[in-house]
């Protein structure tokens, strides 16, 4: 353990008062003749230095305080999460020291530095608080601890503890929020409604007893005969169908309407809707995908069963978007060949006007063998300039210039509607609510 020896403000502000007072006795010698001792500075400067250099070589023999970190390996991006510090120590003094964790750079904290009163013969127990804003695999670096020596005149300064691997997730704090409710079937405190049909579904799930409200076409008369009372046939959406999840990482999903990013909100909202497919007896797969020479794409099979959420978290956590232009026909091409089973394709992307053609071009592609749905993002400054009052000329002109790319937008959207497309336009913060309604609602039509 490397330690260094930093002079203190006490030992720099004595040295700068023992100048001050050399150079005040040359001056009162030069111009007043006070006839002050000539070695009395001198004595003093090598007094000082003597004290200086006991105060080190006692500081040496202090212990050393050992830490032992605490956290989660797993964090959700932009949520706090609690490290805890176990320091001990050998100190036979009080003695205060100062700990700096080594926090990645990408990540926020709060009440850093950690100032601690250590008692003899008592261990401190220690937490701050993290709040990693970019996702991927990380660490926590060595602690930096911080104490003075014996007389004040040394900062002790060295690093110690292990580092610490981490990963950021995306937030899954929103599926673990709809685990819950889905249990209590409080979905729709979430905004996402599944809409209950009785007896229209695509496979039979249960004979039950007749209700008022069924409908005809629902009595199974020979269940009836046989038990002497009206029964009907419950059913309920197909199962084992594909889903598939394309997410744009071109460049246009860097932007950002608060802390994260829409790709992180693409796939924050895609985790949700995974979540929910795959507790519905659906098989999930994901395709992120940016331009054509790009071969960082990510691709994850198709995967059934919801404990298989975990494989579509540990296969996303580290996506980033690129600064490359998306390739929508590309990544066409290479889902026709990675999943040629009929699905549903949720595309997400955040679209311009000159990427029409080709968005349409690929979608077209896609839809001759799936049922695709494209979720464009938009930025949330657009609905607040269309809403901003005009006052003078600049406002008009920001106005129209808002309206103008809001109605290119909105032809887009017709064009992608008018071709048999599920087409979605909103913000980031409506996402996951979004998708997720769309998907019950296809399941719920029975076209896919």
């Amino acid at each position: 353990m490397r330690r260094k020896w930093i002079p203190s403000s006490r030992l720099i502000t004595a040295f700068s008062l023992l100048g001050a007072a050399v150079f005040i006795n040359a001056f009162s010698k030069s111009y007043f003749n006070t006839g002050l001792a000539d070695y009395l500075p001198a004595a003093l400067f090598g007094g000082l230095i003597i004290i200086a250099l006991l105060d080190f070589m006692l500081s040496r023999r202090l212990p050393p305080v050992e830490i032992t970190r605490e956290v989660a390996g797993n964090l959700a991006v932009d949520k706090w999460a609690p490290v805890t510090l176990r320091i001990k120590h050998r100190f036979t003094q009080p003695t205060q020291i100062k700990i700096f964790d080594g926090v990645p750079n990408s990540a926020d904290h709060d009440n850093l530095p950690l100032t601690i009163a250590l008692q003899p013969n008592h261990n401190s127990r220690n937490e701050y608080q993290l709040r990693p804003l970019v996702r991927g695999a990380e660490q926590i670096k060595q602690a930096q601890v911080e104490f003075y020596s014996p007389l004040g005149f040394w900062a002790i300064r060295y690093w110690t503890g292990d580092i610490t691997p981490i990963k950021v997730y995306p937030d899954f704090v929103a599926i673990a929020n709809y685990a819950i409710l889905a249990t209590e079937n409080h979905t729709s405190q979430m905004g996402i409604k599944k809409r209950q049909r009785r007896g229209e579904g695509m496979e039979f799930h249960q004979l039950r007893e007749y209700r008022q409200g069924d409908s005809l076409r629902q009595l199974d008369w020979k269940a009836t005969a046989r038990r002497q009372k009206l029964m009907a046939r419950d059913y309920q959406d197909e199962r084992d169908q594909q889903i598939v999840l394309m997410i744009d990482s071109g460049r246009r999903m860097r932007a950002k309407d608060d802390e994260l990013s829409h790709f992180d909100h693409a796939l924050n909202a895609m985790l949700l809707v995974s979540y929910i497919a795959l507790r519905q007896g659906d098989n999930v797969s994901l395709l992120s995908f940016g331009s054509e020479g790009n071969k960082k794409h990510r691709w994850i099979p198709p995967q059934k069963g919801v404990e298989r959420v975990k494989t579509l978290l540990n296969g996303i956590y580290d996506l980033q978007a690129t600064q490359a232009t998306a390739d929508y026909i590309t990544a066409a091409e290479k889902l026709a060949i990675l999943q040629p089973k009929r699905s549903l394709v949720i595309l997400v992307t955040n679209s311009r006007d000159e990427d029409n053609n080709e968005l349409l071009l690929a979608v077209n592609l896609l839809k001759k063998r799936h049922l695709v749905m494209v979720v464009n993002i938009r930025e949330h400054i657009l609905d607040k300039l269309a809403d901003t009052p005009v006052r003078d000329f600049d406002d008009a002109l920001h106005y129209a210039g808002v309206q103008q790319f809001l109605h290119e937008r909105s032809e887009s959207h017709q064009q992608l509607t008018s071709s048999g497309i599920y087409a979605i336009d909103c913000t980031a913060n409506e996402l996951a609510v979004r998708v997720a309604n769309a998907y019950w609602e296809i399941k719920g039509a029975g076209v896919l």
